[in-house]
């Protein structure tokens, strides 16, 4: 029975991860059944009562959801940390507010398993359908197109936050990875593709989050000049 790691990113999530971890547990019991699956909410530190919750969750679940607290901030670093810390076939993540319908979980999986090395739920992909404000819908596809110009990628959707890896790219590309915030997910890609690993895009029902259930808040302006300079400085790197 192979084992599926299943990792949720949670920075002040106290108003979230309860039903989040409650809903994935429920659908992985479900459409799981034939594999070993667990859920680690990995703690960046919150500052509220995530890890109070979080840990009540794990003294009910039997073993199903694990709590690890990662004392930096940083939605990359929670991730990797993760990942490296527990044993698997396959290793997924995904936002704490399950923006992404889970019902692209069984085909993500499944598509490590057909031989893929990552698999990006992506919302651009023939198929997908994403409820977002224009204004992140106008971001996300000058990202998307950006990202393509300048490593000559043909994936639509770097930053999509559902994924999922085998062993090879954990063992081979998350050593490379140097960005442990929000550029993690593009670096991912990035890397994975100068490595020459198998990628596969599959599309997605998103929908964005309702920001008045977190205190988590991201600053649009500050992530996207992040994000530049992040892409550019990577570049740079792959050049020499």
């Amino acid at each position: 029975m192979k084992k599926i790691l299943i990792v949720i990113p949670a920075y002040n999530e106290e108003a979230l991860v309860r039903q989040t971890a409650m809903t994935l547990r429920d659908f992985c019991g479900k459409n799981l059944q034939n594999y070993d699956w667990r859920v680690v909410i990995a703690d960046n530190n919150s500052t509220d009562r995530t890890a109070e919750v979080a840990k009540k969750l794990e003294n009910e679940s039997g073993g199903k959801i694990v709590y690890k607290f990662i004392p930096q901030k940083g939605k990359g670093l929670a991730i990797m940390e993760s990942w490296k810390s527990f044993d698997a076939d396959i290793y997924v993540f995904m936002d704490a507010d399950l923006a992404t319908d889970l019902s692209a979980l069984p085909p993500l999986i499944k598509s490590i398993e057909d031989g893929y090395d990552l698999v990006i739920g992506s919302r651009f992909a023939k198929g997908s359908s994403a409820k977002r404000p224009m204004a992140r819908k106008m971001i996300s596809k000058v990202f998307s197109l950006i990202t393509r110009f300048i490593f000559g990628l043909k994936i639509k959707d770097c930053p999509c936050g559902f994924k999922a890896v085998n062993k090879n790219v954990i063992k081979n590309i998350i050593p490379q990875i140097k960005n442990d915030q929000w550029f993690f997910d593009t670096e991912l890609v990035i890397r994975s593709t100068e490595n020459g690993m198998n990628i596969k895009e599959i599309p997605v029902i998103w929908q964005d989050r309702d920001r008045n259930k977190s205190k988590s808040r991201v600053s649009i302006l500050k992530v996207t000049k992040e994000y530049l300079r992040e892409l550019l400085k990577l570049r740079k790197e792959l050049a020499k």
